[in-house]
């Protein structure tokens, strides 16, 4: 499912709270025509992955961690973050 949101007076802190007032947080893109502008909405956003000007170049890489937060799930899959989901860590003294 894709929320397409139009942000009330172009606020920027409208935006970020909208997001992340939602329940839900596996993904979220920012399309903007200031990379930079994008960028720092996206970093405010609480969710697994993010990205500007494109939604699913996350998807396609597989070296990346793929996984969201809130009701979207716990824990990451992928990537280094999700091998170290298979290992088993431990002191041994």
């Amino acid at each position: 499912v894709m929320c397409i949101v139009t942000v009330p007076d172009d606020c920027d802190e409208e935006c970020i709270k909208l997001v992340n007032n939602c329940n839900f947080g596996l993904g979220s893109s920012v399309y903007s025509a200031s990379q930079e502008r994008g960028m720092k909405i996206g970093n405010a956003f609480r969710s697994g992955m993010f990205t500007v000007n494109d939604f699913g170049v996350n998807y396609l890489i597989q070296s990346l961690p793929f996984g969201g937060v809130k009701e979207s799930g716990f824990g990451r899959f992928a990537g280094p973050e999700g091998l170290r989901a298979c290992c088993l860590e431990r002191s041994i003294v």
